[in-house]
């Protein structure tokens, strides 16, 4: 009976390895094909201000004032007391007030929250943290320290450490993420309710809605072009980095996916403070491992999210359809809160600051 059973398996198994070949199959091509594309627009950019402009490298001697001046709080370190990984955060507010822990998403900082630090410190004990790899803080080589339970591991130790009330006893924080960071918070929400009070999201979705997402609408594997560019080695970080870092800068403010907002374009100062991390030496390779090692997760324990929840999205996202709404939100099993911004962009907390902080307060201030 044994062997009849372990006979009828192998149809099963052999499509299983057959489906995995050409997913992986395909993932190559398209990476291929963005780099193709992006070598394309390099070669455009040397014809147009000369190979000197474009692969010469911008020096910077040091960060930006605003990257490291205490408007928005104090700078500090927190070594984990897991993994001894070293992480930069700015923090303000009372030390005995709740946590609103703040996670950016690529390619920015602590400094993506710097509207919110200032806006929420009154009430909260609000932290933006520099998540590995960027920013201030300790860089891990190998794509394999990017892996879901090590970013959560970091989120999991900063509330612990950041967490307490006036008497040192642990409180729930309030969980708040972008792009990347939504992602993370998304995860670990799943993972530890038990440390997360309310949820807040902007932007972003489940590694595995997105994975489903993606499968299916040809358009969205257009609008992530770059991230199948990323799983190439070494590539992705020369091309981002040609023309002072064009790409990067092209994200952030270009008329078609940057900020939207006139009054909150990024001034050239404020585009430093993202790329002054990522043009020292390897800058960009930390980051890019994150989607180097998505492709490798282990598929989540728990997806269904057991905390109230607002999810803030930009409507003119460049990289991001709203057809993801949907799907993210089947999985909270409380109470949610959508709120689409038409005029905003993918960065809808710099953006919109001034909406996004009144739907903030206005979720905070409810009570379940």
């Amino acid at each position: 009976m044994g062997h009849l059973y372990q006979f009828l398996l192998i149809p099963t198994r052999l499509t299983l390895k057959v489906s995995t070949v050409l997913y992986r199959l395909g993932v190559c091509s398209i990476a291929c094909l963005a780099a193709v594309f992006y070598s394309s627009w390099v070669l455009c950019l040397v014809l147009r201000k000369g190979p000197r402009a474009v692969f010469g490298k911008k020096r910077r001697d040091g960060p930006p004032s605003c990257l490291t001046d205490t408007t928005c709080g104090e700078h500090r370190y927190l070594i984990l007391r897991n993994s001894g990984l070293r992480l930069h955060y700015v923090i303000a507010g009372q030390e005995g007030a709740q946590l609103m822990l703040f996670l950016h998403g690529f390619p920015q900082n602590w400094f993506a929250w710097r509207h919110q630090l200032k806006e929420f410190r009154q009430t909260f004990k609000v932290v933006a943290v520099d998540l590995r790899g960027y920013g201030f803080s300790e860089a891990p080589a190998g794509s394999e320290h990017y892996q879901r339970d090590r970013l959560l591991e970091d989120v999991q130790g900063l509330i612990e450490a950041l967490g307490t009330d006036e008497k040192n006893a642990f409180t729930k924080c309030i969980l708040v993420g972008h792009d990347w960071g939504a992602t993370i918070a998304w995860e670990f929400a799943a993972s530890y309710p038990n440390m997360v009070e309310k949820l807040i999201i902007l932007n972003g979705v489940q590694s595995h809605v997105f994975s489903e997402y993606l499968a299916q609408h040809p358009r969205q594997m257009l609008q992530s072009n770059y991230m199948f560019l990323f799983k190439l080695p070494k590539l992705p970080e020369f091309l981002w980095s040609c023309d002072d870092f064009n790409f990067v800068k092209n994200t952030m403010m270009s008329r078609n996916g940057g900020i939207q907002n006139p009054a909150h374009s990024l001034t050239g100062e404020e585009m430093d403070a993202y790329l002054y991390g990522l043009s020292e030496r390897g800058g960009l390779t930390p980051p890019m491992n994150y989607y180097r090692s998505k492709s490798s997760w282990v598929p989540a324990k728990h997806k269904d999210i057991l905390v109230a929840t607002l999810l803030i999205w930009g409507e003119k996202d460049a990289y991001l359809e709203k057809g993801l709404l949907p799907l993210a939100q089947q999985y909270v099993r409380k109470s949610i809160r959508v709120h689409c911004v038409p005029e905003a962009s993918h960065w809808v907390s710099e953006d919109q600051p001034e909406k996004v902080n009144q739907l903030m307060w206005d979720f905070l201030r409810e009570r379940e």
